[in-house]
């Protein structure tokens, strides 16, 4: 049976401790049970700046839509139920993602 892998770049959101948001394009794959996200696409034995393990305790937390620099964007938390505070928060641009 064929390995399924999804990937393309998407938009990484997160916040710093003074209040203000930030977005970093990444380059994210979702391979059979593991979600990760990479700075650039991936070549060879390059490590993900972070990986979340896709079972059934994993959650996807719809976070409705947010202003991030006086755009309006859609948010997204995905998280593992029993590391709750291990999230990979995923912000608007949808399209970019290559399927």
């Amino acid at each position: 049976m064929a390995k399924v892998v999804y990937e393309g770049w998407m938009v990484r959101y997160g916040r710093r401790k003074i209040g203000r948001s930030y977005i970093h394009m990444r380059y994210f794959v979702l391979e059979s049970r593991l979600l990760a996200y990479y700075k650039k696409k991936p070549q060879d034995n390059v490590v993900p700046i972070k990986t979340l393990l896709i079972d059934g305790n994993c959650r996807v937390e719809d976070r409705g839509l947010k202003t991030h620099h006086g755009h309006m964007v859609y948010v997204l938390s995905v998280y593992n139920k029993k590391e709750k505070y291990h999230r990979i928060t995923v912000r608007g641009l949808f399209p970019i993602l290559n399927f």
